[in-house]
């Protein structure tokens, strides 16, 4: 194979003006494909990659073009076998974000087929979160209603369920004073008891100090004005009364956690993230990138191909927010453990991956030591580790 690419190389620097490079591109390749070599040759070897790189070189010198050889040589890698799958995950994304219209376009001028389907749920999703922002949680209820069975384990009433009652009773008691809320707190809470009791009894707390931030702010403007009008004199200033201990369900930002919330149990029952994925996608490239960069800068010195590599040389840190499942990597060979390599615990409790306790062990009937403490360790003495959601 490294001959067929130097043929090819001197035949362009032999007779550059005569042949199309195109041409000799194409016999090249037909050449190692009907050899059975082309998987050899896309796979990430030095002593291959120095070829390919001279003869980039020459290509370039003799042609004056900007060639990417291994890129010509190598099949373009599809995205999935869905050719739609970007637009796709783009056009949900606006729905997602409510951007309905800009999603519609791009779904329309791509022809998705499936573009009414993919716009369904958000749609309704976001009718729900229109209604919540204007402080009408019955569309909310309702839909919490409809879905009891998914959001609680024994299809009783949902702690969602509760919560939206529980903003509803404040909104009612704000708006149309105690007797209105007891009446909504008789209607609704009695269903909760068994589960939300202290929240209960909390909220008839608030019965009693739902007006006192006005009194309060009242009471600080009657101050400021008495004490503009003084001229100096000493007057006696009425005590302020503390910050009761029910501000909290009295916050407006109850509104945006109800509809965070709302949204994330929506998005969780239609079998999607809490975040966009498209948004979860680009953040981790951000903080990638730079490092990835860098990495094709070294590799590139050495005559490699980063795009030719199945995985990444080092391992490149996120951070704990791009973290979604539990994983165990051994800390000798830095692996991640797999069902054919478990990770065993040691006697010691130091835990190491099988395969590399076997490269530890000289003889399986000879003690090793551990290589965290100078404990010794047999292989029958091991014991498979079981982790919650390791792969």
């Amino acid at each position: 194979m490294i001959g067929m690419i130097i043929a090819a190389q001197k035949e362009l620097e032999n007779d550059a003006e005569g042949s199309e490079p195109e041409d000799t591109l194409m016999r090249l390749y037909k050449s190692i494909e009907d050899a059975g070599a082309l998987k050899e040759l896309n796979s990430s070897t030095k002593d291959l990659h120095i070829s390919i790189a001279k003869f980039g070189k020459s290509l370039e010198k003799a042609f004056d073009m900007d060639a990417d050889v291994c890129r010509a040589l190598r099949p373009a890698p599809a995205l999935s076998d869905d050719p739609a799958l970007l637009t796709r995950v783009i056009s949900e994304h606006f729905y997602r974000e409510g951007r309905f219209e800009l999603g519609d376009a791009l779904a329309a001028e791509a022809g998705l087929m499936d573009a009414e389907a993919l716009r369904a749920p958000y749609a309704a999703l976001h009718t729900v979160l229109e209604q919540i922002r204007a402080h009408n949680l019955t569309p909310a209820l309702q839909w919490a209603l409809e879905h009891r069975s998914q959001l609680s384990p024994d299809d009783g009433p949902s702690a969602f369920e509760f919560r939206l009652h529980s903003l509803n009773f404040v909104h009612v008691l704000q708006l149309h004073g105690r007797t209105a809320a007891m009446a909504y707190a008789k209607r609704h809470f009695a269903a909760h008891a068994s589960r939300h009791l202290p929240d209960i009894q909390r909220l008839m707390g608030c019965l009693l100090f739902w007006d006192r931030e006005k009194k309060l702010q009242q009471q600080q403007q009657q101050a400021t004005d008495g004490g503009a009008g003084t001229t100096g004199q000493a007057t006696g200033q009425t005590p302020m009364p503390a910050p009761h201990p029910y501000v909290d369900l009295l916050s407006p930002s109850c509104w945006d956690a109800v509809a965070r919330e709302f949204s994330n149990h929506a998005c969780g029952l239609m079998g999607q993230a809490s975040e966009s994925p498209l948004t979860t996608v680009v953040a981790a490239g951000s903080i990638a990138l730079p490092a990835l960069l860098k990495m094709a800068v070294v590799m590139e010195r050495n005559m490699q191909d980063l795009r030719t590599v199945d995985e990444l040389p080092v391992e490149i840190e996120l951070g704990p927010e791009f973290v979604f499942r539990s994983i165990f990597a051994c800390p000798v060979s830095r692996e991640m453990s797999k069902p054919e390599n478990p990770p065993m615990l040691l006697p010691c409790g130091h835990v190491l991956c099988e395969q590399s306790v076997v490269k530890l062990v000289k003889a399986r009937s000879r003690p090793f030591k551990c290589p965290y403490c100078p404990q010794e360790a047999r292989l029958d003495g091991l014991k498979p580790l079981t982790f919650p959601d390791v792969d």
